[in-house]
């Protein structure tokens, strides 16, 4: 998925321009990924502090010139077509600087997905625009708000990707989150400088756990949403494998060794041995080589407790 996101910024973005922030133990393989990046520039997170402190440490790290604008893309995404995407991605930048915006990529929703934050749209900027203000970032809904929202077309999918200038966010981030900016001061902007890995692990202790939406995005007056023109969904969620044109004609959608007979809407995944399903409905079943999970098209988002249950477990290791 990495190299894909890079591949969609061929022709668009110089790979020396590219900053790639991960965790540190997947530091080494994103390099080995991601080649033609600068080493140097290829971040090794000692501890995940969400969305905010990452982006504040690249805005800081990147050279900021008069007509410097930063695109924040998370990896885990499927976009389609790629060269729209870039279309558009150069008009956000554009708009960015023009505007002095911070600029989110929302999407049309094509299902009630209960599993991504929402964005409500205000007036566009301009008449015909697809830039508009934000009114609202919506926390994700259950199933029949969102339905509501998909029915509105006011609300649009919060895709988690960011346009700006990098000063404006600092700019921002110090305004309504000081102690992330005051825990980037010792933080050399040269990487190649002395004790640069210790301050950068200091700015992860002393930096708080927050997404950017929390942090800046819902209470920034700069804030503005463009409505995107490409095809759009988050890998993180199960329901993203269910395209509509991967599904058969009962919207099945079956990938591995999966047998289905008189099924319906049935998300099937195996990694390994055979999954086989009869008269089923509106169910996910993944197998993997060491759990099966099977659970409710409704009810995906709520994997996370098991996941919690499973922390708690203080037999984790021979329970799995």
């Amino acid at each position: 998925m990495l190299a894909h996101t890079l591949e969609r910024l061929q022709g668009l973005v110089d790979p020396r321009d590219l900053w790639i922030v991960t965790s540190r133990d997947l530091k080494s393989q994103a390099e080995a990924i991601a080649r033609e990046v600068p080493k140097r520039q290829v971040i090794g997170e000692p501890v995940g502090r969400n969305t905010a402190p990452a982006m504040a440490l690249a805005s800081w790290l990147i050279p900021d010139g008069a007509d410097s604008v930063v695109l924040v893309l998370p990896s885990d995404h499927r976009i389609e077509p790629a060269d729209r995407f870039r279309e558009e991605l150069r008009r956000a930048a554009e708009t960015s600087l023009l505007q002095k915006a911070i600029v989110t990529f929302g999407v049309p929703p094509t299902r009630p997905e209960t599993g991504y934050g929402y964005i409500e749209t205000g007036d566009p900027i301009a008449p015909g625009s697809p830039f508009h203000r934000v009114s609202a970032f919506r926390e994700k809904p259950d199933a029949a708000t969102a339905a509501k929202y998909v029915s509105d077309g006011r609300h649009l999918w919060n895709a988690g990707m960011f346009v700006f200038p990098p000063r404006l966010l600092l700019e921002e981030i110090q305004a309504h989150q000081p102690r992330i900016t005051a825990a980037l001061e010792p933080v050399p902007r040269d990487l190649g400088s002395r004790g640069a890995e210790k301050a950068i692990e200091g700015f992860y202790e002393k930096s708080p756990s927050i997404s950017i939406d929390y942090a800046v995005m819902a209470r920034s007056k700069h804030a503005l949403v463009a409505r995107a023109g490409f095809s759009w969904d988050d890998l993180g969620s199960w329901e993203a494998i269910g395209a509509p044109g991967s599904r058969d004609s009962l919207g099945n959608v079956a990938v591995g060794k999966v047998l289905l007979h008189e099924c319906k809407d049935v998300i099937a995944f195996s990694e390994g041995g055979l999954v086989a399903g009869v008269g089923l409905h509106d169910l996910i079943i993944v197998r993997t080589a060491d759990a099966t999970l099977v659970c409710r098209r409704d009810r995906a988002q709520d994997v996370r407790a098991i996941v919690e249950k499973l922390k708690a477990r203080s037999d984790l290791d021979e329970f799995l």
